[in-house]
């Protein structure tokens, strides 16, 4: 039976990871991938790992603007070429056009990573961010299932997407995994890091929803004068950031990276101050790789962290000074269980295999 994976690019992001990591845990005896993207990808592409996998992977190449003039007729042209059975979307823009072009006879899956009413405005101002997530929400309910990748958005959306049940985020384990003392100590040397500091490090976007500022001013206030901070990852606030802590030399910007994986493997620590996720991809790699992770108390982090004796890393969110509690509180005794309980919640069901067989029996249950 042919799949096809509508999304916007497969810029290496979040999303794109998830994605990757459903379809390369597919059942291929039983369904045919097959991915179409809407607009042309940037240089941060995730296009050749997909086609690696032996998955037919196209695009529209259109633009925003182009997309809204010539989406309609581009995607039944692909519909028609490609006959799938059922249509999984992802993101505002493909959620919407998949809705305005699918036949009745085609099954129709939307993934959620998000809680619009919050992400939107908080991304794109009140006004605009209301809009879209009315708008998104209005297509949503005409899908047949609407997959959330946590329980928390489920509860904040509070009953509005009938269709809606739960399939949380997972990891992809054969990437991103616990390192020994050994391969550590050689990422550090390659990646000229410090071999004794304990490193903390944070991945993604530096944007105010992720609130970077609060992770740094906590890691700055709580951390012993030899421990490092990384910040990896782009956005708007990474030049004034780098300007306000340019004589810190505890922090390092690292920008956009391609091998993320390995810079968290030769770390200690993850820090994420984040005021929004979904269920969050970063978080994820970072307890794969066996890091201990000192998280907002948002729902989407504690969602992760329950059952766990790593709940007590938890502080207040926007609350620089419990951050700084938290890491004045690490025990270094206790490291070494710390990290086999970060690899737990993993294996406890936050594997991309998991996340995939939840998928694919969301598809059997609608195709039957």
């Amino acid at each position: 039976m042919n799949v096809l994976y509508v999304v916007s690019t497969l810029k290496r992001c979040g999303p794109t990871n998830q994605l990757f990591g459903l379809v390369k845990n597919l059942d291929r005896s039983r369904f045919t991938p097959f991915v179409l993207t809407l607009s042309p990808e940037t240089g941060e592409s995730r296009w050749d790992d997909f086609v690696a996998l032996g998955i037919n992977v196209q695009s529209l190449g259109l633009g925003r603007l182009s997309g809204l003039l010539k989406g309609r007729k581009a995607l039944s042209a692909r519909l028609s070429a490609i006959k799938p059975v059922l249509v999984h979307s992802q993101g505002i823009r493909a959620d919407s056009l998949c809705v305005q072009v699918l036949p009745r006879s085609v099954v129709q899956v939307a993934t959620l990573r998000n809680y619009p009413f919050k992400d939107y405005v908080m991304s794109f101002g009140r006004v605009q961010g209301e809009l879209m997530a009315r708008w998104h929400l209005f297509n949503l309910r005409k899908v047949n299932a609407v997959a959330l990748v946590s329980n928390a958005i489920h509860g904040m959306l509070q009953g509005r997407l009938l269709q809606a049940r739960v399939v949380q985020n997972g990891v992809d384990v054969d990437r991103y995994h616990l390192a020994d003392s050994a391969k550590r100590a050689l990422l550090r040397e390659r990646l000229e890091l410090p071999p004794e500091a304990r490193i903390f490090i944070s991945t993604g976007h530096l944007d105010p929803r992720k609130d970077p500022i609060t992770a740094i001013n906590g890691f700055l206030e709580g951390a012993r004068k030899e421990d490092q901070f990384l910040v990896l990852g782009d956005g708007v606030l990474r030049e004034e950031l780098k300007g306000r802590y340019s004589s810190s030399r505890q922090i390092r910007f690292l920008g956009r990276v391609a091998n993320v994986q390995e810079y968290l493997q030769a770390s200690d620590y993850f820090i994420s101050a984040s005021l929004a996720e979904g269920l969050p991809n970063a978080v994820l790699e970072a307890l794969a790789c066996g890091l201990p992770c000192l998280l907002s108390d948002i729902a989407e982090h504690s969602e992760i962290l329950l059952g766990s004796n790593l709940r007590s890393l938890l502080f207040s969110t926007g609350n620089n000074e419990a951050l700084a509690e938290c890491l004045r509180g690490l025990d270094d005794s206790n490291y070494a269980q710390a990290r086999a309980e970060a690899v737990a919640i993993i294996s406890s069901g936050f594997s991309a295999a998991h996340m995939s067989a939840h998928y694919q029996a969301l598809y059997k249950e609608l195709l039957s």
